[in-house]
């Protein structure tokens, strides 16, 4: 393989974006864990003996100056900027300013959203090549082809890696873990064969594969070093595979290793043997995405093929197991009623959830939502690019769209949230239950205090991405 320029130090740099910029400076939402699929990716080129660096613009809180000075020093060959769809407008001003000052440069994109919208690239005309899905086989061809001197352009479907045990693990070597959550985070699976209607996650890949459960807890033991024994996997449905799930927690116990972790899955994928093996291996919180407590919501729209007696079943198993449920919802489905989103409301009162979060219904591409919101005018073909480049306006809070049902107001949901997450974190029992645990963690204290200020006052998250919209930006989401 030819590197030909001797002056490079870097061969290839990978790029977190942030939101967007203002006046150079990074807009964030939140970086609480490191970015895995570039330090994958970067792993998979170190190991190909390609000469890696990894900038996560928002946790480095790296303006745009310093992001262009350090790609000037290192003069790489390839710069590759990874992109969820909220991210666009940090992804595209990076995109213009490096393609502006580095005419040797070759410009990537990758990510979940070009992954959805393969045409975005050729729209934009401001990316040489995207890679879509799991990138590290594709890339990494890519790469030592322009090493080659071959032009490449275009897109390129990225190829799903079918044994997960012959990727080396995240290049974490390559950021500073300091920056982030002390909880480690890691991923055990890969793929999502269901089909919410939300979800554009079918664009990455839907076919399911696991790692070797010894490889996991042999990562998790390396990790242990820096994270106290607390860990959370970022997997789609950690508990997918029943016999993977079940041979992990037997390594964690034979091992002794007393590691504490928290995944996320669906109601439908444990049962009481997985709950309690989870436990026992030191389990405390599983997150399930529940969307609504209306069956017909949930079965017909949302495509979550269970039932409420299902959740309650699930949630006494947690709790009979000392694990805490958290359950996720959204108000604003396509068809959902003002009576269906109270009776989500009531539903999330009356059982027993240890956290909760709550979102309005987003359209995001290469989902069902966004047909939906296609079809209903609420977005039209242009507006992804738009977008992009900044002519809605700045930033992703109040500039993304929500879905809105016939006949209902966007101020009616948007109070319908704060009210539910005032109701549910503002009740006694669940501010004693978080002063107890709070007095073991001075961040919990810190996190606590926040998030509860927030409550407060705005009725939501301090980390959420939603905030109510005035005069005519309230307006422009109304049929």
């Amino acid at each position: 393989m030819k590197k030909n320029n001797s002056e490079r130090i870097t061969d290839v740099i990978l790029i977190n974006p942030p939101l967007y910029y203002e006046g150079g400076a990074p807009i964030i939402l939140d970086v609480s864990y490191p970015p895995l699929g570039i330090l994958y990716l970067a792993a998979v080129l170190e190991k190909n003996d390609i000469r890696v660096k990894v900038i996560d613009v928002g946790a480095e809180k790296q303006s745009l100056t310093q992001t262009i000075s350090l790609i000037t020093k290192e003069s790489p060959a390839v710069v590759g900027i990874s992109s969820m769809t909220p991210a666009l407008q940090g992804a595209v001003t990076l995109a213009k300013v490096i393609k502006k000052r580095f005419k040797k440069i070759t410009v990537s994109l990758g990510g979940s959203h070009v992954s959805a919208d393969p045409e975005f690239i050729k729209r934009i005309r401001l990316f040489d090549f995207a890679v879509t899905g799991e990138s590290e086989t594709v890339f990494l061809t890519k790469v030592k082809e322009i090493f080659n001197n071959k032009k490449v352009k275009g897109v390129f479907p990225g190829r799903p890696v079918k044994d997960l045990n012959l990727i080396p693990w995240p290049a974490r070597h390559l950021i500073n873990l300091n920056l982030y959550n002390k909880r480690a985070s890691l991923i055990a699976t890969r793929g999502c064969p269901y089909a919410c209607y939300y979800c554009s996650r079918p664009g990455i890949s839907n076919l399911v594969r696991c790692r070797q459960p010894k490889d996991v807890v042999d990562e998790m033991e390396l990790l242990n070093k820096t994270c106290g024994g607390d860990f959370l996997f970022q997997d789609d449905a950690m508990t997918i595979n029943k016999k993977f799930v079940l041979d992990l927690c037997q390594q964690l116990i034979e091992r002794k290793k007393n590691f504490r972790w928290a995944c996320y899955t669906r109601v439908d994928l444990v049962d009481g043997e997985i709950i309690k093996k989870m436990a026992e291996a030191g389990c405390y919180s599983i997150d399930f995405g529940i969307e609504s407590g209306n069956e017909r919501v949930r079965n017909e729209i949302i495509n979550k093929k269970f039932s409420n007696s299902q959740i309650k079943k699930t949630l006494a198993l947690c709790n009979q197991n000392k694990i805490n449920a958290d359950g996720f919802f959204m108000f604003g489905h396509p068809t959902e009623t003002k009576e269906e989103v109270k009776e989500t409301m009531r539903f999330i009162l009356e059982n027993n959830f240890n956290l909760i979060g709550v979102s309005i219904a987003t359209p995001f591409p290469g989902s069902k939502l966004w047909e939906y919101a296609v079809r209903d005018k609420i977005i039209n073909d242009k507006f992804v690019d738009d977008f992009a480049l900044g002519r809605k306006g700045k930033g992703y809070a109040g500039v993304w769209p929500v879905y809105l049902p016939k006949d209902q107001d966007l101020n009616w949901l948007y109070e319908q949230r704060r009210r539910i997450m005032r109701k549910f974190y503002l009740r006694p029992k669940r501010i004693f239950k978080a002063i107890k645990e709070d007095l073991q963690s001075w961040d919990r204290i810190k996190r606590d205090f926040t998030e509860g200020f927030n409550v407060l006052m705005r009725g939501s998250s301090a980390r959420a991405p939603y905030r109510k919209s005035s005069g005519d930006k309230s307006s422009k989401f109304k049929r």
